[in-house]
């Protein structure tokens, strides 16, 4: 679910980070969820993440509970295997800046 076929230098650089801390209680929040056996928000959400991570926040297990939990509430309004994968970053990404009072970097 996390391997990127369209990053041809490291197709696993989503796996790696997934991996890089504290897997055993991401991998429980995050699998646990239906929605992440769509390979297209499982992305989505890891991208989002690393987005923040790159700024300099420390990515921990409250930032994927609340990133899990959002969407699994938004899939109450709508249907998430429609999401295409920037789509569900770029909810994540707002939302888990909203919760965590992070702010957008001008790049």
């Amino acid at each position: 679910m996390t391997y990127d076929e369209e990053n041809k230098e490291n197709p696993y650089w989503l796996t790696e980070f997934f991996c890089s801390a504290d897997f055993s209680a991401r991998s429980t929040i995050f699998f646990s969820s239906n929605f992440t056996s769509n390979s297209a928000v499982t992305k989505g959400i890891l991208k989002a993440l690393i987005i923040l991570r790159d700024e300099g926040i420390s990515i921990k297990r409250e930032h994927f509970i609340e990133s899990t939990k959002y969407l699994n509430i938004a899939g109450g309004a709508m249907v998430l295997d429609l999401l295409e994968e920037d789509e569900a970053k770029e909810m994540v990404e707002k939302r888990v800046r909203k919760v965590f009072g992070v702010e957008f970097v001008q790049v």
